[in-house]
């Protein structure tokens, strides 16, 4: 039997590579297509899928037999067009996702932040348990070959939940984990109170039996939490917590805690990661691993050397008194929580280069993100990084400048990228930390200066 031809238009996108490699790994014809060639085009062309650079309606052709999309394609898309000319049938990427593992035992990670490292946390745990899971997170993960899948043929599903436009919707799981709620993408939600009635929907549409972990610290969860009907939970460094954070340290680049419930104390938990935001998610990982009785031992030796997702606050060198991370946070809670994180480890300057990310979100967010960069010495501001959106007007990196300047900030507004690396490159001192910062290109800025460093070391 010849399975069907799938075309996933925007292939190069984190959560549709995913599936298109799952597709391609159980034997079916996949194309598609993207803007630009990258490093997840090309892991796809070298799986046996053929990609085409830049949308056009020949791409599609009568012998496909679904096209996949996502709501980040345009209504006036040439393949979009061409698909409803010819009659194709057409899946949103959620709907599909959800087909795969809605019959599985379905770990659901959601949350405005930290999601895509949780995943990765907990699809690890079941892997090292032996558990042999099928994954889909948000992000290039080492421990699935620099994917982001993994192909298991275990009863396990463990799956990354996204808010973004209502697609964790479609998922039904037998565990729902919520990391936290904040006001983001207000280009799809009216408001905060439309994003946590989404947020109660999602764990509403659980299966009979379901489990809710969430974080109790978070006031946004505990305001529909009693509303579900479903076992429950909580975790946090709040006492009224079940799972509560205890002895929480930070030094040599780890963090070490214990866990305690009513009952008792799991100690020395070590992970090689910063920030008191990892040592939440980890702690959501550890209730998973109750809910499925697996052994405390086994647990701890799979978060110690659990190594973060791609761009998730990443040490991407570290010789001559010098660090640099590169991370993905573009939320200014984000911000807080990795420059927080950072500076518990360190002691020298932390110089931050932020790329807003979304005129958008800098719209609603400008004030904020001045405040949470704060927390650094020195900051350099990039341009907006456009990415789905086109310009609004008014809407520059200038706002968040003239925020920063208020608050007698030590920030600078860098329009050419060749001139951020000169001056990074002229002002080094001993024990710097510098960290590039945010959801666009901003991780090839580091690259070059990780380059230049290196170049500089030999």
């Amino acid at each position: 039997m010849v399975k069907d031809k799938i075309f996933f238009i925007g292939i190069g996108g984190i959560g549709m590579s995913g599936l298109a490699e799952y597709f391609l790994r159980n034997g079916y014809d996949v194309a598609g297509s993207d803007m630009a060639e990258t490093h997840i085009t090309q892991r796809l062309v070298s799986l046996g899928a053929n990609i085409s650079i830049g949308h056009s309606a020949n791409n599609i052709t009568p012998d496909i037999g679904r096209v996949v999309y996502t709501s980040a394609v345009k209504p006036d898309n040439p393949e979009m067009l061409r698909t409803e000319e010819l009659g194709l049938k057409k899946i949103r990427r959620a709907e599909m996702l959800g087909e795969i593992v809605n019959d599985k035992y379905l770990i659901a990670v959601s949350g405005t932040h930290g999601k895509t490292t949780t995943t990765a946390m907990i699809g690890k745990l079941l892997v090292d348990a032996g558990l042999d899971p099928l994954i889909f997170v948000g992000g290039n993960v080492q421990l699935f070959d620099g994917g982001a899948s993994r192909f298991g043929s275990g009863k396990y599903a463990v799956v990354e939940a996204d808010e973004y436009d209502r697609s964790f919707l479609a998922l039904r799981p037998n565990v729902a984990v919520v990391t936290n709620i904040d006001a983001d993408h207000l280009d799809i939600y009216k408001d905060l109170d439309d994003i946590k009635e989404t947020f109660r929907q999602f764990c509403d549409r659980s299966k009979y039996g379901a489990y809710m972990i969430y974080c109790g610290d978070d006031e946004n969860i505990k305001s529909f939490m009693n509303t579900i009907n479903r076992e429950k939970i909580s975790y946090g460094y709040d006492d009224k917590n079940y799972l509560k954070i205890r002895d929480y340290k930070a030094e040599n680049n780890r963090l070490n805690f214990s866990i305690l419930n009513s009952h008792v104390s799991y100690d020395d938990v070590e992970l090689n990661m910063a920030g008191k935001h990892n040592a939440l998610n980890s702690t959501a990982c550890f209730a998973v691993s109750k809910v499925l009785e697996i052994p405390f031992e086994k647990y701890k030796e799979s978060i110690s050397s659990f190594r973060t997702v791609d761009r998730r606050l990443q040490l991407k060198y570290d010789a001559n008194g010098i660090k640099v991370y590169d991370d993905y946070s573009h939320h200014p809670v984000e911000v807080v929580a990795s420059l927080k994180g950072i500076k518990e480890m360190n002691s020298g300057r932390l110089i931050t280069v932020f790329q807003p990310h979304l005129f958008s979100r800098t719209k609603d967010f400008y004030s904020e993100f001045a405040k949470a960069l704060s927390l650094s010495d020195e900051v350099i501001l990039l341009d907006i990084y456009p990415a789905r959106e086109k310009p609004i007007e008014g809407i520059t990196s200038e706002l968040i400048l003239n925020e920063a300047l208020k608050l007698n900030s030590n920030m600078k507004l860098i329009h050419d990228r060749s001139d951020v690396l000169a001056w990074l490159k002229n002002d080094i001192k001993q024990n710097d930390v510098r960290v590039f910062q945010g959801a666009g290109d901003v991780t090839n800025l580091c690259t070059e200066f990780v380059s230049i460093m290196e170049h500089n070391k030999n």
